[in-house]
C-alpha cells in the first residue's frame, strides 16, 4: 500500500478592523477519481482525522467518468464518511460536469446522496462560513468542456466569471474551487484571496528541475502544475490529486492531501 503525501500550506493575512484574529485548517481533495492511487478510503479517512482539520473542501473530479462507464462509490464513501464529522463543500470538475452531462439521472441520485448527508454542493454558487471566528466565502465555479480540451479551448474573462458566480466578496475571505488552474490570473482579477485547484495530476510524471510532464488536456510541462502560486495578492494552491484514471501511473508523484491554515494575525 502507497504512502499518501500531505502538503501544508499556510496563507496569512493581516486582521483588519473589525476582523477577527483566528486559524482555519482546511482539507482540500482533488482529482480522486473514485480511487485513492496504491491507498484506500479509510486510510484517507484516517489520515484527513488525524490532521484535525475544521472543513473539508472538494476542488472536483472525485467522480470517475471515463468512455462508456462512470463510478461514484469510493467518492460517495470518502464525501459522506467525512461529512459525518466535518463540514463538507464540493465543486464540481469536468468528470463532475460530463457525468452530469450523458447521465442526468444517475449523477442526480449523486448528488441527491451528497445533500442527504448534508454535504454542501455549489454549482456555480457561493456560501458565508464563519468557522473559528473568521468569516470566509466559499464559492464553487463550474466550467464546461471548452475550457478544458484543447480541441474546445476557450479563453475565460473575468466578467464570465462575474456571469456565472457573481462578484467576488470583499467583507469576507473569498476562496475560490476552480478545478483548472490554467485561468488563475483572471481568478485573481475576479478578486478570488485564495483558490483551490486540481485537474493536472502533477503533471503525472514530475521530473527534477522541470517539474510535471504532461496535464490531461494535453499538453506538456504546464505552468500551473503543482503548489503554491501567487498573483499580486491573490493564491492558488494547486492539489496533484488523489488518483489516476486513463493513465493509471504516477512517477515521482505520489497521491497528495492538501491542508491548508488560514491564519488572520
Amino acid at each position: 500500500m502507497g504512502r499518501i503525501r500531505h502538503s501544508h500550506y499556510q496563507i496569512r493575512r493581516q486582521a483588519q478592523e473589525g476582523q477577527s484574529k483566528g486559524r482555519v485548517r482546511i482539507a482540500v481533495l482533488a482529482d480522486l477519481h473514485n480511487r485513492v492511487y496504491r491507498s484506500d478510503v479509510p486510510t484517507l479517512m484516517a489520515q484527513i482525522e488525524a490532521e484535525r482539520c475544521d472543513m473539508v473542501l472538494s476542488a472536483g473530479d472525485l467522480v470517475l467518468m471515463k468512455g462508456g462507464h462512470f463510478a461514484t462509490d469510493q467518492a460517495l464513501q470518502l464525501l459522506c464518511g467525512l461529512a459525518g464529522k466535518l463540514p463538507v463543500y464540493v465543486a464540481n470538475g469536468n468528470h463532475e460536469t460530463r457525468m452530469e452531462r450523458l447521465y442526468a439521472s444517475e449523477y442526480r441520485r449523486y448528488e441527491e446522496r451528497l445533500r442527504k448527508n448534508h454535504i454542501i454542493c455549489l454549482h456555480n454558487r457561493s456560501e458565508d462560513v464563519t468557522i473559528s471566528g473568521l468569516d470566509l466565502r466559499i464559492t464553487g465555479l463550474e466550467l464546461d468542456r471548452r475550457y478544458f480540451r484543447n480541441r474546445y479551448h476557450k479563453e475565460l474573462s473575468v466578467g464570465e466569471i462575474a456571469r456565472r458566480v457573481g462578484p467576488a466578496c470583499r467583507d469576507r475571505f473569498q476562496i475560490l474551487l476552480a478545478h483548472h488552474p490554467k485561468y488563475f490570473p483572471v481568478y485573481a482579477r475576479w478578486g478570488a484571496d485564495l483558490t483551490f485547484s486540481g485537474h493536472i495530476h502533477g503533471g503525472i510524471v514530475r521530473l527534477p528541475l522541470l517539474g510535471g510532464v504532461i496535464s490531461p488536456d494535453p499538453a506538456l510541462f504546464p505552468h500551473y502544475d503543482h503548489g503554491l502560486y501567487e498573483e499580486a495578492d491573490a493564491r492558488m494552491i494547486v492539489s496533484a490529486g488523489l488518483g489516476t484514471h486513463s493513465i493509471n501511473l504516477r512517477v515521482n508523484n505520489p497521491a497528495e492531501l492538501v491542508i491548508t491554515d488560514i491564519i488572520f494575525s
